[in-house]
């Protein structure tokens, strides 16, 4: 190879990557990081439901899905059947979507909405969470009121992560429950 040639362009001609670039990485690698602590077996649920399409989630068993927000930009009122049991997992909003609520949400908004997982353990998990929701709401610009969809295997972790958001600000937060 001539000494002279180079492989890598100048660098006035390199690429610098753009801030909000590089807050989606940070996103992607706590995300990474956040799915690793609560396992990362291909059997396993939890993690089926956030990677499945449309036509891969299981159907409503023949009753009608309300969706989340209706088609004035007012929130629809909760599915009852998705509150959860436990009192501890409970938001202050009150605002709970079911596993297909949210997946046509997510299906109808893509990168327009907000998808907050809670994986595993304790106060650290919502910190990274809550903190990993306001970067990636940066990064892209959102406001205030995107739909925010927060899930975790413990509810109660989840309810406190939505809880978080809420006091902060986002007007939109719902907890998917099973």
């Amino acid at each position: 190879m001539n000494p002279q040639t180079s492989t890598f362009p100048p660098a006035s001609k390199a690429r610098q990557p753009a801030f909000p670039a590089a807050l989606s990485a940070l996103g992607l690698a706590l995300t990474l990081g956040l799915a690793a602590c609560g396992g990362g077996e291909p059997g396993n649920p939890a993690l089926a439901t956030t990677t499945a399409t449309a036509t891969e989630r299981p159907a409503a068993a023949g009753r009608i899905v309300a969706p989340l927000v209706q088609d004035d930009g007012s929130l629809s009122p909760g599915d009852p059947q998705a509150q959860p049991a436990d009192p501890g997992a409970w938001t202050r909003d009150g605002r709970y979507a079911t596993a297909t609520q949210a997946g046509m949400m997510e299906d109808a908004l893509g990168d327009d909405a907000l998808i907050v997982d809670v994986r595993c353990c304790d106060a650290v998990a919502v910190e990274q969470a809550v903190g990993l929701a306001w970067a990636m709401q940066a990064a892209r610009d959102l406001p205030r009121d995107v739909p925010v969809l927060v899930r975790g295997e413990d509810l109660r972790l989840a309810a406190a992560a939505a809880n978080r958001l809420s006091e902060g600000g986002l007007t939109h937060v719902w907890l998917v429950t099973p």
